[in-house]
């Protein structure tokens, strides 16, 4: 397991996903996208952990990590759809000038998960091993 891919795939997950849930925790004063927070980036940490552990391809482990952030943003979704008035108006009255109907809509996060799954289904396809017993058919 190379440090690099462990903190580099820590970096670049649990930053945007503890960023994104705590954020959205303050702004809808609702304590559940804080526990999304934490189930995501604990799921995020354990696929990462299994891909460098069992030797995973860089394109494998990249598809696991990918299907995981599809999933836990669809789960965000589902979130933001039981909040989306409070998130609305909290998001307003704290970033007025930077507030657009997309920051808070469910639709953009399941829009998010889709891009995630695509990523991941590409991310599988191009990280296959190359290497390995061929198999020789009788002529």
């Amino acid at each position: 397991m190379s440090a690099r891919a462990w903190y580099g795939g820590l970096l670049a997950g649990l930053l945007p996903i503890l960023l994104l849930g705590f954020l959205y925790s303050t702004l809808a004063d609702r304590t559940d996208f804080a526990l999304w927070a934490l189930l995501a980036a604990g799921g995020w940490v354990v696929v990462l952990r299994t891909g460098l552990q069992s030797g995973w391809p860089r394109g494998q482990r990249i598809a696991a990590c990918a299907l995981w952030l599809a999933l836990a943003l669809a789960g965000f979704a589902v979130l933001e759809t039981k909040h989306h008035e409070i998130l609305d108006l909290g998001f307003r009255g704290v970033f007025y000038g930077a507030y657009h109907p997309f920051a808070t809509a469910p639709g953009t996060a399941w829009i998010l998960a889709g891009v995630a799954g695509l990523v991941a289904g590409l991310a599988f396809g191009s990280g296959r091993s190359r290497v390995g017993p061929k198999m020789r058919l009788p002529s």
